[in-house]
Formats: C-alpha cells, sequence, structure tokens
C-alpha cells in the first residue's frame, strides 16, 4: 500500500481498496494500522471536504525507501554468483512476466519474446 501512495499525491480508501482488491472494512484496518505506526496520514479532499485522502509521511517515505534498498541489496547479494547470462535471462524473463501482467490487467495477449 506504501507503494501505490507512494505513486501519488494523495488517494482516498475506497481507490486504494479497489486497486488492491480488498474489501473496505480490511482496508480500513490496514490504513488504522499505517496510520497509528506514523507511515500515512490523513487529509480533507480538497475536492470534496466530506471525504478524506491519504498520503504518505516523511517517515512513510523512508521507510518505504529502506525497504526498497534492503530488497535491492537482497536480490543482487543473491545473484552474485550467477553467470552474467543467466542474469541476463532472468532479467529477460521477468520483463516479459511485467509484460504479460500489463496485457492481462488491459485485457491483451500480446507480449514480447523472451531472447
Amino acid at each position: 500500500m506504501l507503494v501505490r501512495l507512494a505513486g501519488r499525491q494523495c488517494t482516498r480508501s475506497r481507490d486504494l481498496a479497489r486497486a488492491e482488491g480488498l474489501d473496505p472494512s480490511t482496508m480500513s484496518r490496514r490504513l488504522a494500522s499505517l496510520e497509528e505506526r506514523g507511515l500515512i496520514q490523513r487529509h480533507p479532499d480538497p475536492d470534496d471536504r466530506r471525504a478524506q485522502v491519504l498520503g504518505l509521511t516523511a517517515q512513510g517515505r523512508e521507510t518505504l525507501s529502506a525497504e526498497r534498498a534492503r530488497r535491492v541489496t537482497l536480490i543482487t547479494d543473491t545473484l552474485s554468483d550467477w553467470p552474467e547470462h543467466e542474469r541476463d535471462q532472468l532479467a529477460a524473463l521477468l520483463g516479459r512476466l511485467a509484460d504479460s501482467i500489463d496485457a492481462a490487467r488491459d485485457g491483451h495477449t500480446e507480449t514480447r519474446s523472451a531472447s
């Protein structure tokens, strides 16, 4: 959820629930936990003052950045002893997988072929 919020200025909880495929009550509990931990904050929606939008706090951005760095290090360290051609194959296959996922979301079946 932090990644989704980081990619936007602010968003409503119902939009985030829809994007995550969660029901509103589940989303509400998860957001409450993130808010209690100081990772997100709620603001009045500038377009509809009755509603609230969510955004990352500075601590939320720092937490997300640290987690991304941890994952990059994990992958880099894990693949360090793989031969270069195998790392290249993995990168090509992951690119193909990402294309297939995007195409499935868009209702298309075309993807680039792996080399």
